[in-house]
């Protein structure tokens, strides 16, 4: 959209203005009229008085010849040669008129050939004066209408907007300042809607999570308060108290555990978390990752393969974060793989993209469930401990960083992960991301 650098039109600037250079056409238009009709009449009149003329001399002639048969021809030679009498002629005859008070005072009237002419010039001017009127007034209602029109579209496009939130159901696309106002008011009408959008779906987001941290604190909570009821009697021995305080001390964690997962997904959904993207080698990244599941890996006997093709890998991204998002993948490869069993993680650089994959060689996915996976709190099976929440994490981190994380069925069993980032990373919109 064109830029108003200041409130100042230039006549060049007017004539860009469809309805300007309509009404310039208009003016123009009618001047021509007006002069033809101005024309045509000045023709018509000229006619029509040398007639009249014409038929007043030929009466006197006429009444002369009558009076003096032998002296017309002579007075009809005065009558045509009238251009070569001298004034002292025009004068004599003058005051022989005036001596009959034939003068320059007397009124038209008097004249019929002035007077007729006179009326009849009056007539017309005022009837060319209508139509010129009638004309001008119903082009300049044609433009204004048109002009109005648009105008009146355009409130009423943005009222919908405004009031019931609907879109703009046609964009205008004209020249000039109403062309500048039609953009300035659609950008405007778009970046509201947005707007609106972005505020319910905040809301939306703020009511999930609300219902989502209530709904899998109340477990952990129910259970706290029986194990403390349990504590406060005095029928417990030592090994059941301690016990207790193990399981109690469990839910703690479990709880802590889901509440920093929880606001980290929220962060990462309301685009309220700054990451530091550089240079970094992902190599290192993933073998951070790695150490971090290794324990969770011994408990099942799970051999942890790594290949990596170059000594280092340098890609843009945040290694705390990614190495986040790695870990939950890890872990959910471990919590399914069967104990004494095998998870490889592979790397791969193309001109474009970095690819890092998970295998592991666990029961697999269901196709059924592969939409859903990177759902919050899904779970395509009732095996493991998890409560849903790692795929998402981890996907949202991915995101974040401008790359896709996807999953496939393993062809000899078990499933693969894909996490892809490009070289060169945009930064993530927060309406694009994933709805989690």
């Amino acid at each position: 959209m064109e830029r108003v650098a200041e409130a100042k039109i230039g006549f060049a600037r007017l004539l860009r203005n469809p309805f300007a250079r309509n009404l310039t056409v208009i003016l123009i238009f009618l001047f021509v009229l007006a002069a033809g009709l101005i024309a045509f009449y000045s023709h018509y009149s000229a006619e029509k008085l040398k007639r009249e003329w014409m038929d007043h001399e030929a009466a006197v002639l006429g009444r002369l010849a009558e009076e003096h048969p032998e002296q017309a021809a002579e007075w009809l030679g005065y009558v045509a040669e009238s251009d070569s009498i001298s004034q002292e002629t025009i004068e004599a005859g003058r005051r022989l008129m005036e001596r009959y008070g034939m003068t320059s005072a007397l009124e038209t009237r008097w004249f019929p050939v002035i007077g007729d002419f006179v009326v009849h010039t009056r007539w017309y001017l005022l009837l060319g004066v209508c139509v010129l009127f009638l004309i001008a007034g119903w082009l300049l209602y044609r433009e204004t209408h048109g002009y109005l029109r648009k105008i009146r579209s355009l409130a009423v496009a943005l009222e919908d907007v405004v009031k019931h939130n609907q879109p703009m159901p046609y964009r205008l696309y004209d020249e000039g300042e109403l062309g500048l106002l039609a953009n300035g008011t659609q950008e405007l009408a778009l970046r509201l809607q947005e707007t609106i959008e972005q505020l319910h779906r905040e809301k939306t987001f703020l009511k999930q999570t609300v219902a989502d941290i209530s709904h899998q604190l109340k477990t952990p909570l129910a259970s706290l308060t029986i194990y403390v009821d349990l504590l406060q009697g005095d029928r417990l021995d030592p090994a059941h108290s301690a016990e207790f305080l193990e399981r109690c001390r469990h839910e703690l964690d479990r709880m802590e555990w889901l509440t920093l997962t929880l606001l980290k997904l929220a962060r990462l959904e309301a685009d309220a978390l700054e990451m530091n993207i550089d240079k970094a080698d992902l190599n290192e990244t993933v073998r951070n990752a790695v150490s971090s599941v290794r324990k969770l890996a011994d408990a099942k006997r799970i051999d942890i393969r790594i290949e990596q093709p170059q000594a280092s890998l340098v890609v843009d991204h945040d290694p705390r974060w990614l190495e986040e998002a790695i870990v939950n993948l890890l872990k959910n490869a471990i919590e399914h793989s069967p104990n004494d069993g095998t998870v490889a993680v592979s790397l791969e650089q193309t001109p474009v993209f970095t690819r890092l994959r998970i295998i592991d060689r666990g029961s697999g996915i269901d196709a059924r469930h592969v939409p859903h996976i990177f759902k919050k709190f899904y779970r395509s099976s009732k095996e493991g401990s998890g409560v849903g929440l790692g795929l998402p994490l981890a996907k949202s981190i991915v995101e974040k960083h401008g790359g896709v994380l996807s999953v496939a069925a393993n062809p000899s069993g078990g499933t693969i992960f894909h996490m892809t980032l490009p070289l060169h990373p945009f930064p993530a919109d927060p309406a694009n991301l994933t709805k989690l």
